[in-house]
């Protein structure tokens, strides 16, 4: 069986084909080593030794949180390198108030304890964000999952009410799916459900997101698409998926739904409901036909033509 593709970082702060939906800019990435810089600054410049030459507790814990905060928040090599001049200029505070020989031991035991648990912070951050990313892909294809394609849905029907942009959703359904697995296996059919993700990862746009819905269902969210684009983009996908995968499978055949959202006056279950309906009245009408439906704010559909290899034609 083919090994999943893992998607590279995008815009969206997920691995994942999220796109467009990350407000992370320059200036944002640098909120949090300004913040952890000013706080460590407070902290050495206005908050030196006691008498007894010795940086106070509090100062001691608050400084440990904040290099603990640095390793959380900030990336490793700013972490590592913040953290080396703090433990460092802390050392020299307490060195210059008295003798340095027989202090100096113990600040290298200091710096040692301090570099260990700043490590210990960035790798825990490391897990989490290797553990949130593959919660959110489909471990088969490599694709994002049911939970990443809502979010995403989501994410355009609040960009729909804010600036008035509509969206398209498409389902596709794998045409004969189960005389596939009946017939050869339910090896053949995993070989060529990743083989269908791996033509949608080729072909979607890089701003739109296409991920397994289900089954042999997949889910293609059209970011800011409207009717006539939306015709070109997914009968073009659909040709694509087909001439990908008929090397090998030339039996296989793709039911593709097409919901307009143009009104987002509803939910996502309720937008993946109407593509459903629209990809089940192509797989009546065909095999290997598209459907187009508009949705109305009344949270109905307006029906539009269906189109087959053998139909290009398309018309509102």
């Amino acid at each position: 069986m083919t090994e999943p593709h893992i998607p590279k970082q995008t815009e969206t702060g997920l691995d994942i084909p999220l796109r467009r939906i990350s407000d992370d800019g320059s200036l944002a990435r640098w909120i949090s080593p300004v913040l952890v810089l000013v706080a460590l600054t407070i902290l050495l410049m206005f908050r030196g030794p006691d008498a007894s030459g010795q940086i106070p507790l509090t100062v001691r814990c608050l400084l440990a949180a904040v290099l603990a905060i640095t390793a959380w928040t900030c990336p490793p090599r700013f972490t590592i390198a913040v953290s080396l001049v703090a433990i460092l200029t802390w050392s020299w505070i307490e060195i210059g108030t008295g003798g340095w020989h027989d202090a100096l031991p113990g600040h290298f035991v200091r710096l040692v304890v301090s570099m260990a648990m700043i490590t210990w912070v960035t790798r825990a951050r490391e897990q989490l964000a290797m553990a949130q990313k593959l919660a959110r892909i489909d471990n088969l294809t490599g694709l994002p999952n049911r939970q990443a394609l809502i979010e995403a849905i989501e994410r355009e029907l609040s960009r729909a009410k804010r600036f008035g942009r509509p969206f398209s959703i498409a389902m596709l359904d794998c045409d004969g799916f189960k005389q596939l697995n009946d017939q050869r296996g339910h090896l053949a059919g995993d070989d060529a459900l990743v083989l269908v993700g791996e033509s949608l990862r080729q072909n979607v746009r890089p701003f739109d997101c296409a991920g397994r819905w289900g089954g042999d269902e997949f889910l293609i969210v059209l970011s800011e698409v409207d009717y006539d684009d939306a015709q070109m983009i997914a009968e073009r996908l659909r040709a694509s998926v087909r001439h990908f995968v008929e090397r090998g499978l030339p039996s296989l055949t793709f039911s593709l739904g097409v919901l307009i959202v143009r009104q987002p006056e509803m939910g996502w279950q309720e937008c993946v409901r109407q593509a459903d309906l629209a990809m089940y009245e192509a797989k009546r009408a065909g095999p290997d036909q598209t459907r187009f439906v508009i949705a109305r704010a009344d949270n109905q559909t307006s029906q539009s033509d269906s189109t087959s290899d053998r139909q290009q034609d398309i018309g509102p």
